[in-house]
């Protein structure tokens, strides 16, 4: 009977200290905002940089409850997007179906003359982007679209919009990749320039 108390003991203790297992993640991009709830609705807390080692305490779909120690001496308990985080070594994948994100860091546009050399006869749109998702995605459709303005000689200002698409690969979760968006502007009328009003991107996984 003896034998059979200290086993169950034993098994209770292990089973105790499993459950109370901490859970530690990596942030993979920056600067990546904490929120005071899961979504981007609510007030922002701090930030935290790429490579920050954090707690989980619990997921809420896409968005995860986590603890760590700030750089300014704070301890700060807040939510960030599942997508920019992944296990520290060691540690078993927690978090549940983690999507995959396309983060635009920044455009770059650059125009050529026309044949005459009088306006703008093409326009190349660079789009910087950072890619995260589940660690056993290697890779990544992105769709992006831009919103561009037109400037005629007439006076006239018209909208465009453009469309491209680019697959890029991605290890542990993580991946970059710049997808250039070409502008043909085709008037009746000359284009002085041509601004970059905004522009996203949405990524899947593959």
């Amino acid at each position: 009977m003896r034998q059979y108390t200290i086993f169950f003991f034993l098994c209770l203790f292990f089973t105790s200290f499993n459950a109370l297992a901490l859970e530690y993640y990596r942030v993979t991009d920056e600067p990546i905002n904490i929120r005071v709830g899961p979504g981007t609705n609510f007030k922002m807390l701090a930030q935290a940089r790429k490579g920050e080692k954090v707690l989980f305490l619990k997921q809420d779909g896409d968005w995860v409850n986590i603890s760590f120690l700030h750089p300014d001496g704070r301890k700060v308990q807040g939510w960030m997007h599942a997508a920019y985080l992944k296990p520290e070594a060691g540690t078993e994948e927690k978090l549940e179906n983690v999507p995959v994100l396309a983060k635009a860091l920044g455009a770059h546009l650059e125009c050529l003359p026309n044949t005459n050399n009088v306006g703008v006869g093409s326009c190349m749109l660079n789009l910087d982007l950072s890619v995260s998702g589940p660690l056993d995605h290697d890779a990544a459709e992105i769709r992006c679209e831009s919103e561009l303005l037109l400037y005629l000689e007439s006076g006239e200002v018209k909208p465009l919009q453009e469309v491209g698409r680019i697959r890029t690969p991605l290890k542990e979760g993580v991946g970059a990749a710049r997808i250039q968006l070409m502008v043909f502007p085709v008037t009746t009328s000359t284009v002085e320039k041509v601004t970059v009003v905004d522009y996203h991107c949405i990524a899947q996984s593959n």
